[in-house]
């Protein structure tokens, strides 16, 4: 497998919108563009991935706080993975998909970094995929006891010096991944 594909996880308006967005919630969405961008000129695959709820919850598909936030470019060709729990493998036809367009890497950015980004991130590396996190363009939500800005921080770190497989999961820069992965 020698594709590398670009993961898009939960950029959604509840997030990204309304009255407390995200953590550099604008910052984030701009540099998912850059990467996205890159990828579809290099011909990489682009998946994005929606978080869903019940049809009585805030995420229920078609609601307002579901849908994708206008900033976010994307292209109707792109993989749509819709998910019910945190991992986006889980219940889904993600690996699937991976492995039919022969990609042995991934590219993992967006919401929530300790949550539905960890989740993934670690699920990829069990699957043997390379797995590569933007560390400048995955976020989160200030919580009672940390704010955003540190659980990110926090996050870059335990995914630098934790491994599920031995392989771990690489933290780069958006630049960094530019020059490298789509160049």
């Amino acid at each position: 497998m020698t594709k590398t594909a670009v993961i898009v996880i939960d950029v959604q308006q509840m997030f990204f919108g309304g009255a407390q967005p995200a953590y550099r919630a604008a910052e984030v969405i701009d540099g998912i563009n850059r990467l996205t961008a890159a990828a579809r000129r290099a011909g990489a695959p682009v998946f994005i991935v929606q978080h869903e709820s019940d049809a009585n919850g805030p995420l229920a598909r078609g609601s307002d706080g579901w849908q994708l936030p206008t900033a976010l470019d994307r292209e109707a060709s792109e993989g749509f993975v819709h998910k019910t729990v945190g991992d986006a493998f889980h219940g889904t036809a993600l690996e699937q998909d991976l492995r039919e367009q022969d990609v042995g890497s991934v590219v993992l950015c967006g919401y929530a970094s300790e949550f539905c980004v960890n989740a993934t991130a670690r699920r990829a590396e069990l699957l043997g995929l390379r797995t590569i996190i933007a560390s400048d363009i995955h976020t989160t939500a200030d919580k009672p006891h940390l704010a955003a800005g540190k659980i990110v921080e926090h996050q870059n770190f335990v995914w630098l010096h934790s491994s599920m497989t031995g392989k771990g999961v690489n933290v780069r820069p958006l630049n960094d991944i530019l020059q490298t992965e789509f160049a």
